[in-house]
């Protein structure tokens, strides 16, 4: 464990604070994220399991590692106590899944929506339709609030990006106008005119385009 330690230090940079136990028990069982602390820009605001795809092969998931997520800077928090933390650029892993209960939440590059940047996995198809989200957090008042953008992934042969801040018709029935799957988003919408469009309506949307 203290060689496992020293590689670790060799590619973090320590943080002093001292962090609270974990807060999430491990048998809660959400299928969302948490709801955003106001206070923080850490995704779980305490310690949870979860496998990374590091880039560096030299790094490994260890089994007593715990992670938290920073949504304004994307790095990742890695702890072996719960008292010092050490932090990962997002530039050193592929992936990261956050696993909480039975429910698991994977942050990943997407190279055909840039080179740089973590989204969160809503709808993830080889063949199909995927959908992604960006989480970034903006200063209001004394605290923090989510902005959220959408990413639909159109599939080959005809790959392309459309961004999405809301469930907007009118630039859904543009991006689908040339596809054959136009008829299909309006019998979704008519289907679900009575439902709130926000992101639970799009990745239905997308989980039905790809039924």
């Amino acid at each position: 464990m203290k060689k496992a330690l020293i590689i670790v230090a060799c590619f973090l940079l320590p943080a002093a604070a001292v962090r609270a136990q974990d807060i999430l028990p491990v048998n809660d069982l959400p299928f969302e994220l948490p709801v955003p602390d106001f206070h923080s820009t850490l995704l779980f605001n305490g310690w949870v399991k979860a496998a990374v795809l590091w880039y560096n092969p030299v790094l490994r998931t260890d089994t007593s590692l715990w992670f938290d997520f920073d949504k304004a800077t994307q790095r990742l928090l890695v702890t072996t106590d719960k008292k010092t933390e050490f932090l990962f650029d997002k530039r050193e892993f592929q992936s990261v899944t956050f696993r909480l209960g039975i429910s698991a939440f994977t942050f990943l590059h997407v190279p055909v929506i840039n080179d740089y940047d973590l989204f969160y996995e809503l709808v993830r198809s080889d063949h199909r339709y995927s959908l992604y989200k960006s989480i970034r957090p903006k200063v209001w008042r004394d605290g923090y609030l989510d902005w959220n953008e959408y990413y639909i992934i159109f599939p080959f042969p005809q790959v392309r990006v459309l961004k999405l801040s809301a469930p907007d018709k009118w630039l859904l029935d543009r991006a689908f106008e040339l596809s054959g799957d136009k008829q299909i988003v309006d019998r979704y919408y008519a289907l679900h005119s009575d439902e709130e469009q926000g992101e639970h309506f799009l990745k239905g949307l997308i989980e039905y385009l790809n039924r």
